[in-house]
């Protein structure tokens, strides 16, 4: 059988088990050889842009545990930031979230709403997004797995969960121990927030061929009014 179509990419798919259940993901069937594609290069000098969103993370799935371990899905919505694959807001959704997910590249956001419907979510939003330009919305929930790896990303974050962030709301934001990540509080207490670090760990989800049971050590960035 040939491998599905998702827009102008063959695919492969994952199977992660995440919050009790399992979740099935199509990606790009060679995620790491868009960094050789020229309308790559062309986005990387205009914007810094990279194709990080091709691959489910680790982390990811760290944060849909965690979300679904100890926050109680209420009736206010919840809004993912830099979604990828979709992994964290449709394993929300699975479980009885009411989740916006967005993403600032447009193949993002085809393998969201491809993955939507291979796991039955017909209440998932796919919606493109730039943290620059906040929505008007606000949000009771606001998610990000693997989008503070970068210092430049810091402000614009930390500004949008200004806006947006509803009181008594809750932003949380996963990373892999990064170090560049470690000055994502300054950017939100200068923002007029509060930001909690929380430690966890969770298992190494598949790359692309292997599955090495690794247990991943991360932090979890609470942000709150």
């Amino acid at each position: 059988m040939l491998p599905c179509m998702v827009g102008r990419f063959e695919t492969q798919e994952y199977r992660i088990p995440v919050a009790g259940r399992t979740l099935r993901l199509l990606g790009p069937m060679h995620p790491h050889a868009l960094r050789n594609d020229p309308e790559v290069d062309r986005r990387f000098v205009a914007d810094g842009y990279m194709p990080y969103w091709a691959y489910p993370t680790p982390t990811a799935v760290m944060l849909a545990e965690y979300v679904c371990a100890n926050v109680t899905p209420e009736k206010g919505a919840v809004l993912e930031l830099g979604a990828g694959l979709g992994l964290v807001g449709l394993a929300l959704s699975l479980c009885g979230y009411r989740v916006t997910i967005t993403d600032y590249d447009h193949d993002a956001l085809e393998f969201v709403r491809a993955n939507a419907a291979l796991n039955a979510i017909e209440t998932a939003a796919a919606c493109w997004l730039d943290w620059r330009e906040p929505p008007a919305e606000q949000y009771r929930l606001i998610l990000g797995g693997d989008v503070v790896y970068e210092k430049r990303s810091h402000v614009p974050i930390a500004a949008l969960l200004a806006s947006c962030l509803s009181s008594g709301g809750l932003g949380i934001f996963s990373d892999q121990n990064r170090r560049a990540a470690e000055t994502f509080p300054e950017a939100v207490s200068a923002a007029g927030l509060r930001c909690e670090r929380v430690f966890v760990s969770g298992p190494a989800i598949p790359r692309h061929d292997a599955i090495d049971g690794r247990i991943l050590k991360g932090t979890l960035y609470c942000v709150s009014h």
